[in-house]
């Protein structure tokens, strides 16, 4: 019930917010096993969204030719990988595939005779995934370079594409940059370097950005590390903002030797990577480690009601300790987003008690309040430090806020909203449920009547009398309202 909880109010609910930097930790890496892995060198992997398709390079490090491994589902074992035919691999080197997030663009890097420079970003597509790759395309002059243009990264929105290059107006032997374009029919724009606060005088290169476009991981081999290469990660707070100054990622990720080309599955949980640390199965071996985000607030070794209070505590705030969602990073606000995930950590104190039951009496006073134009009924409902986020309008806090809201409402409509509780769980002394519900309002002098539907995720606490009031409720319409005569 937990899961579906989180997946389904991940859905229905959105919230256009800055990004904080949060704190993540590392899981032990694990190799992707002698399926994928050869005696020889696998390296450069990209993951498709969906994680059915795992792009790589396979075999020595000249004449690089791009492979592909598959599986029917994330909890199947992967295929062996197969070679990419020759519409994408040439007889030159061809190498550092990225797959997009529709899966229909494969970006990669060619030394092949008909470009700019020795190494060139090309990029082949297809029609859709189950289509053959078309021929590769040269990205062209305006992208490419007389020097070494390679790793390529396309956002999320297929409007940015990341890249390392060795030409001239960099801060080492290679930097990162990025080319930009305002939709995905328009051409690329003149690449931008990243600037002296991300590059360093060492070699920047293969960068991976992340599907909310906040987060970029790369490898160098500046000062700082934990051997020859190491990976590094910088985030921004907004699309627009300047990337802040980058961080190791340690060395439980960081060995020894090589670490490089990482690439960040869509939801960020896992970072795949390829490293020549021992254990693997050949030379250079494909790695994933899981990325969660620190929830025991308080550092006592549980996660429970004790971490939810700090986070309430934080609640709207850029507090950093408890923005941990949506992706392991943050997203610069403590919200609803960051409460869900709390609650998949959350399990040493589901109490005894019929969640079920307590969500749909609270769901009933709502109704009886608002249907019967009780404004005193419909603010006790709430705690006196309630927040609600409704669609296309300011978030409210508190008593005062949520009644001044809602008073204009009860006194000129007549309200019908039946409530449809869906699922609620009971963690300590706060409830979370998702609802179904319908909203009609008909002017008390005449008129038409307007009828919104819509989904809603609701936070409660227990009072110390051991009765229950609302303490956050975020709404979301399921499609434009419907008008009747």
């Amino acid at each position: 019930m937990k899961k579906k909880i989180s997946i389904v109010l991940f859905l229905v609910l959105g919230f256009a917010t800055e990004i904080a930097k949060a704190d993540f930790v590392f899981g032990e890496p694990t190799n992707l096993g002698p399926t994928v892995n050869s005696s020889a060198h696998e390296y450069d992997p990209s993951m498709s969204t969906d994680e059915l398709e795992l792009y790589l390079n396979s075999g020595s490090y000249s004449g690089r030719e791009i492979w592909v491994a598959t599986r029917a589902s994330t909890s199947d074992p992967w295929s062996a990988p197969v070679k990419l035919g020759p519409n994408v691999n040439s007889p030159y080197d061809d190498c550092c595939p990225d797959i997009s997030a529709d899966g229909l663009s494969l970006f990669f890097w060619s030394s092949r005779p008909g470009g700019s420079g020795g190494q060139d970003l090309w990029v082949t597509t297809r029609a859709s995934t189950s289509d053959p790759w078309t021929e590769a395309v040269n990205l062209g002059p305006t992208v490419n370079s007389s020097a070494w243009d390679g790793g390529p990264s396309i956002s999320a929105d297929g409007l940015s594409l990341f890249f390392f290059s060795e030409r001239p107006g960099g801060s080492g032997g290679k930097d990162l940059w990025v080319t930009t374009r305002t939709s995905v029919s328009e051409p690329w724009g003149a690449p931008v370097n990243l600037g002296p606060k991300v590059n360093s005088s060492a070699e920047d290169a293969t960068p991976d950005i992340s599907t909310d476009g906040l987060a970029l991981f790369f490898f160098s081999t500046r000062s700082g590390g934990y051997g020859n290469y190491d990976l590094w990660v910088t985030t921004r707070t907004t699309l627009s903002s300047p990337w802040g100054s980058p961080v190791n990622l340690g060395p439980t990720v960081n060995g020894s030797t090589y670490d490089f080309s990482p690439n960040i599955s869509a939801d960020g949980t896992t970072l795949y990577y390829n490293s020549g640390r021992s254990g693997g199965v050949g030379g250079d071996d494909i790695w994933q480690v899981t990325i969660s985000p620190v929830v025991d607030f308080n550092g006592d070794g549980i996660v429970d009601s004790a971490d939810m209070d700090i986070m309430v505590d934080h609640w709207h705030t850029d507090e950093t300790l408890c923005d941990i969602g949506p992706m392991p990073w943050g997203d610069g606000i403590v919200d609803a987003q960051d409460m869900l995930v709390l609650t998949e950590y959350m399990t040493n104190e589901e109490v005894d008690v019929d969640a079920d039951a307590i969500y749909k009496e609270m769901c009933d006073l709502y109704t009886l309040a608002v249907e019967t134009g009780d404004l005193d009924l419909y603010v006790d409902v709430y705690t006196n430090d309630a927040v609600q986020i409704p669609p296309d309008a300011p978030i409210r806090i508190g008593s005062a806020q949520v009644r001044a809201a809602m008073e204009p409402a009860l006194t000129s409509f007549n309200i019908v909203c039946p409530i449809y509780p869906q699922e609620a769980r009971v963690i300590g002394n706060w409830a979370f449920g998702w609802c179904d519900w319908s909203l009609s309002l008909t002017p008390k002098e005449g008129g038409a009547t307007t009828t919104f539907d819509g989904r809603s995720i609701d936070i409660l606490k227990r009072q110390p009398d051991g009765s229950w009031k609302f303490y956050m409720s975020c709404w979301n319409y399921e499609g434009p309202p419907t008008v009747e005569e």
